[in-house]
């Protein structure tokens, strides 16, 4: 019994401190506040169920690693339905505020809208890059073990992300 309560803690403190970050990086992968948040569960779940096997020392990584692969598993489900999907979900994520409060508020919508239109313009592979580099601060030999790419990939696709990110604002870039 003691050791069912040990891993409670464990994977509450995990909940405590990296909900959010898998959070925002499903919601930046997916463009679908619903769907991240769905995303961000399963993560957690799997987590508690494969956690005495794991055997990360970062679990920041390992979390950002099941969140990847349960997006890629989104995208894969989505592309047999990618006709029914040109909605407006997204303005309807932001509008309704994000997942249960978990996520910080943005005082001007149009902003968060902009930087998921610049966001989606680029690769999967690029984007996924820039998000755990980006908005997780993850560093770059972390995000390949995450991806499962080399360093210099990982590098090169973080390079020509921004670059087609800074060429798509151009003159608005500060």
């Amino acid at each position: 019994m003691i050791h069912q309560k040990n891993r409670q803690d464990c994977v509450q403190s995990a909940v405590e401190m990296y909900y959010e970050d898998v959070y925002r990086f499903c919601r930046y992968y997916t463009g679908n506040s619903t769907d991240s948040c769905d995303i961000t569960q399963e993560v957690f779940l799997r987590y508690m169920k494969y956690m005495d096997s794991c055997g990360h020392k970062n679990l920041k990584a390992y979390l950002m690693m099941i969140a990847r692969n349960l997006c890629c598993d989104y995208f894969r489900r989505q592309s047999e339905q990618r006709e029914k999907l040109l909605s407006f979900d997204m303005l309807e994520d932001t509008a309704e505020g994000g997942c249960l409060g978990t996520v910080r508020t943005i005082d001007n919508c149009d902003s968060e809208l902009y930087l998921q239109e610049l966001l989606q313009s680029i690769s999967q592979e690029q984007r996924e890059v820039v998000i755990l580099r980006i908005h997780d601060g993850l560093k770059f030999h972390e995000i390949a073990k995450i991806t499962g790419c080399r360093l210099s990939t990982v590098k090169s696709r973080f390079r020509l992300g921004i670059a087609s990110i800074k060429k798509k604002i151009g003159g608005n870039y500060a």
